[in-house]
């Protein structure tokens, strides 16, 4: 599916958490903005958000992954052509004409 952007994006997260499936992550605070997104932190100590859906929560705020995954955001500008390729909790991962992917938030993108 093809997208616009109808207002840019920049990542505020230079430095995005990543893990691997069975990591154990040390979760924290629920995102307010963004419903089922929890801060979470890895073994080596990077900070962020995630899905909760991708991990299972155990005791004392341990978690353990069950999917791989990266919080990796597409920087975008107003008007770019970009590619859907996935839809998770109001954020669509994308692909530009450049071949980058990331996640970009789903309000800031129309529907060509």
């Amino acid at each position: 599916m093809n997208l616009t952007v109808h207002t840019a994006h920049i990542s505020n997260y230079p430095n995005p958490i990543s893990f691997k499936r069975g990591d154990n992550l040390t979760t924290g605070r629920r995102d307010e903005e963004f419903h089922g997104w929890i801060r979470c932190r890895t073994a080596d100590g990077n900070e962020g958000w995630a899905p909760e859906d991708f991990f299972s929560a155990s005791d004392h705020n341990q978690a353990v992954a069950l999917m791989d995954y990266t919080a990796t955001e597409l920087n975008t500008r107003e008007g770019e052509s970009l590619e859907a390729v996935r839809e998770l909790k109001a954020w669509i991962w994308c692909r530009n004409c450049d071949g980058q992917e990331g996640w970009v938030p789903k309000q800031t993108l129309k529907h060509d």
